[in-house]
């Protein structure tokens, strides 16, 4: 809280008179005959100027009262007595206000005077009748308020437009602009929408502030969408009004919104690499890869024809196969061959050796030309040991996604001992891991994995791509995703470790065209 004393206001500028006329008269009359016309009413107003003089915040109301006559040769019908101008410090004791009085005859009315604001105090008594000449006689009122009164400024507080995700701060001043002390006993916020404007520096309640005295309070305005937003800072004190408003407003705006769109190719490329275990316990399952392979290129030309695959097995991450395609000549001899060729100190270490490939695909390394910039990598992990490479299996992820240039074009898949249940090998950590980060195929080495249908599943995650990584980081309400101009409202999430929308069912295919749109975060200052 900071509380100063700044200079006097004049009082001209806070509380303006009505008429500047009001001073000039001092318990005159005003009366009219309807131009002398006998069978006509007239009224006759005594005093036109009440004077209440001094009420300090205490102090019991001061009641004054003027004298309405009917001078006219017929009845005067007064419709109605209202107040006007600083109505609040005044009020009309009578009742009732509407009345009739015969010629001659006369009806006081009481007035109140309790100010609800410090300094002058001015209002109209404006008396409404039959009287054709004068249908709105006038009183007017004065008195002067000697208490305490709240001055908000500014009134709005107008944060202007402010960044989804961002917040925006202003000060807003509590002033004492009265004659007494002003003590302010809360402070809080009203409003649909009060729950996003808050107060970060506030005032340690009761507070009290001398006349001309004010205190600091620091407002936060932080947006959870693009709309506008208004509410309202409720002050509570020992003023005369009791509690008084100050307006908030504030818009909330995206910094920016944006649509990525995939074009997914009719026959999608597919960049394969084995990388198996060259343990001695390994040579069943090693031969079981080989005499089932010709199964999964089956599958596999089922989905693409652009595919390429690499058997990766010494330490170094150079190909044992060299990289074969559907053209190369005797390529599921040399894929045979290959599986159970190689190996090292990394045998047991694959993430390793799969790093080290990867690695190695820039020009003129032995390994170039196999890493596509439009394809989906998919590494397949044979194993009967958990992965014992010297660093953790997110490290080697990472490194593999950094060459790769996108998460969502790379998939891990295992065949490898299940974690916790595996029965003729050990359990398969760190290739569960990553099969499981990256939404590929775990088979079970155990069992008899080399069936058509989960030779399928190893094709199909060669292929297909359930995760778009986006190019912003977005508002994630604000997601919307299209395929081929279909909204999906389900069957995909948002994963926020990748930056990525994730497809869980009906997964997008060749030819498709994904669009997802958003707002992105604003980088606030």
């Amino acid at each position: 809280m900071h509380v100063r004393s700044p200079l006097a206001r004049p009082r001209s500028a806070l509380f303006p008179l009505l008429l500047a006329a009001a001073g000039c008269s001092d318990h005159s009359f005003t009366a009219a005959g309807g131009d002398g016309d006998p069978s006509a009413p007239a009224i006759e107003v005594s005093p036109t100027f009440v004077d209440f003089g001094t009420l300090g915040q205490d102090d019991e109301p001061i009641v004054r009262s003027f004298t309405i006559t009917s001078v006219g040769g017929i009845d005067l019908v007064v419709d109605g007595i209202e107040m006007m101008g600083d109505a609040g410090s005044f009020t009309i004791l009578s009742d009732p206000t509407h009345f009739t009085l015969p010629p001659g005859a006369s009806q006081d009315i009481e007035v109140a005077f309790s100010p609800l604001g410090a300094y002058q105090q001015m209002g109209q008594s404006v008396i409404t009748s039959n009287d054709p000449d004068t249908p709105q006689a006038l009183v007017e009122l004065t008195g002067e308020g000697a208490v305490p009164e709240l001055l908000i400024q500014p009134d709005p507080v107008d944060f202007g437009e402010t960044w989804v995700g961002c917040d925006d701060e202003l000060d807003v001043y509590l002033s004492n602009v009265g004659t007494d002390d002003l003590v302010i006993t809360d402070l809080h916020y009203e409003g649909d929408d009060a729950g996003v404007f808050s107060e970060i520096q506030g005032l340690s309640l009761p507070l009290t502030l001398a006349p001309g005295e004010e205190a600091q309070v620091r407002l936060d305005f932080a947006p959870i969408d693009a709309i506008a937003y208004s509410g309202s800072l409720v002050v509570e004190s020992n003023e005369p009004a009791g509690v008084r408003e100050g307006r908030i407003v504030g818009d909330g705006a995206y910094a920016g919104e944006y649509t990525d769109i995939w074009e997914i190719p009719v026959d999608p490329p597919s960049d394969i690499m084995f990388l198996v275990d060259q343990s001695c316990s390994m040579g069943d399952d090693q031969a079981r890869l080989a005499n089932n392979f010709s199964t999964f290129i089956s599958s596999l030309d089922g989905y693409t024809t652009d595919w390429q695959i690499m058997v990766v097995n010494d330490d170094d991450g150079c190909s044992n196969s060299g990289i074969l395609k559907r053209t190369t000549s005797g390529y599921q001899s040399i894929f045979q061959s290959a599986v159970k060729e190689g190996g090292g100190d990394y045998t047991e270490a694959l993430l390793t050796v799969g790093t080290h490939a990867v690695e190695k695909t820039d020009p003129g390394e032995c390994n170039t030309t196999f890493l596509r910039e439009d394809a989906m990598l998919h590494m397949i992990f044979v194993s009967d040991e958990p992965e014992q490479s010297p660093g953790s299996w997110s490290s080697y992820l990472d490194q593999i996604i950094a060459k790769k240039g996108s998460a969502a074009n790379v998939r891990m898949s295992a065949i490898a001992g299940p974690v916790g249940t595996s029965s003729c090998a050990d359990p398969g950590t760190g290739y569960a891991d990553v099969v499981n980060a990256t939404g590929g195929v775990f088979l079970d080495i155990c069992s008899n994995w080399a069936t058509s249908a989960n030779l399928a599943d190893l094709a199909e995650a060669s292929v297909f791509q359930d995760t778009y990584e986006l190019s912003r980081e977005p508002i994630v309400d604000t997601i919307t995703v299209k395929v081929n101009d279909s909204n999906r409202a389900n069957g995909w999430s948002y994963d926020a470790t990748i930056n990525a929308v994730v497809f869980s069912g009906n997964i997008p295919g060749e030819g498709d065209r994904v669009e997802v749109s958003y707002a992105g975060v604003a980088t606030c200052d």
